[in-house]
């Protein structure tokens, strides 16, 4: 489970933290732009996992592949499913919409984890050998993971448009700062979680925050899983 959760932080971060609004038009238009968006993943393997490299990840019987091979692999199929993704949009008018970014993502993973059983036998099998790597998961599905969906689901609904850099930050703040409410060491946790979530309510319903009840429920409800998620984590 080493190599699973380092991947898949990779994957996380470079699909949504570094996956930037330029890059994602970038590579909606241009063969290079969605080759600089695919390398960033096969980097942030690298960076992740450099000293698993060399080792077999994939056997099947006297052959095996070394997780350099099997970035490759990822980066190949990455690449191709991306842009699959782009070429069916705007080839055949399919709309870029909530379903079509949730099969992308699954696809994504299923590639991911296809590469990792061969690595479980180098490492240990416990389902959290080290929490840095889910707690960094964790912090991007709560800020730039839950943007994106949040903004696909309210295009689908009402076709909003990406929130600017402002509102994207004020979100993600909100949003994390509930899950870090968990963390807090004792039994006055509940009490913290609830008093912000009541804070963010009241501060939605005196238009203080240009907030969506779609972005407040969605991202509260990702908020919550996560903070839960992380304390479990922390506390296993």
């Amino acid at each position: 489970m080493v190599i699973f959760w380092r991947l898949l932080l990779g994957h996380l971060l470079a699909d949504f933290t570094f996956q930037t609004d330029f890059i994602n038009r970038w590579k909606r238009s241009s063969l290079l732009g969605m080759t600089v968006h695919c390398a960033t993943h096969p980097l942030c393997y690298v960076a992740l996992t450099y000293q698993y490299l060399r080792d077999p990840w994939v056997s099947f019987g006297l052959f095996s592949l070394p997780g350099w091979a099997c970035i490759a692999l990822v980066f190949v199929t990455h690449f191709l499913e991306d842009q699959w993704r782009v070429f069916t949009i705007f080839k055949y008018n399919l709309p870029d919409n909530t379903l079509y970014f949730v099969w992308d993502q699954i696809i994504h993973y299923a590639i991911i984890f296809a590469v990792i059983p061969g690595a479980l036998r180098g490492a240990t099998t416990q389902l959290i050998p080290e929490l840095w790597p889910v707690m960094g998961c964790l912090f991007v599905i709560v800020t730039h993971a839950t943007t994106v969906l949040i903004y696909f689901v309210e295009k689908d609904l009402h076709d909003r448009v990406f929130p600017g850099f402002q509102e994207k930050v004020v979100t993600m703040a909100e949003r994390l700062v509930l899950a870090l409410c968990f963390l807090v060491p004792g039994h006055f946790w509940p009490i913290l979680a609830l008093g912000w979530l009541s804070l963010m309510h009241l501060a939605r319903s005196k238009r203080l925050l240009d907030l969506s009840w779609l972005s407040f429920y969605i991202g509260g409800v990702v908020a919550v899983l996560c903070g839960i998620a992380a304390r479990l984590a922390y506390n296993s």
